[in-house]
């Protein structure tokens, strides 16, 4: 069992690097792995850098809330606060500030 075993291997080690060699002898011109790369000019063409979103905080990169600022101006007046924690903050918000 273990000559097959070892037979079966040194086969396969042995079609790995004649392959391997083979694959050496083609030119780079030829090679599909030739088409994998391209000039820098071209990937800059193709890659735009993508603009920052309003959201993003610049300082730390976390997600800001838009609401945020609102959500304080309800906090700091009790009614406002006392209602945001029964209806929600939005729908509190609208009854004592208008629209959000």
């Amino acid at each position: 069992m273990k000559p097959l075993i070892m037979l079966t291997l040194l086969t396969l080690l042995t079609l790995g690097l004649c392959r391997r060699a083979a694959d050496r002898s083609i030119s780079a011109d030829d090679s599909p792995s030739s088409e994998a790369f391209v000039s820098k000019r071209a990937s800059d063409e193709m890659v735009r850098r993508h603009k920052r979103n309003y959201i993003y905080d610049s300082v730390y990169g976390a997600v800001r809330d838009p609401l945020e600022a609102r959500r304080e101006v309800c906090e700091l007046n009790p009614n406002c606060d006392e209602l945001a924690d029964h209806i929600g903050f939005q729908e509190a918000y609208r009854r004592f500030y208008g629209p959000v």
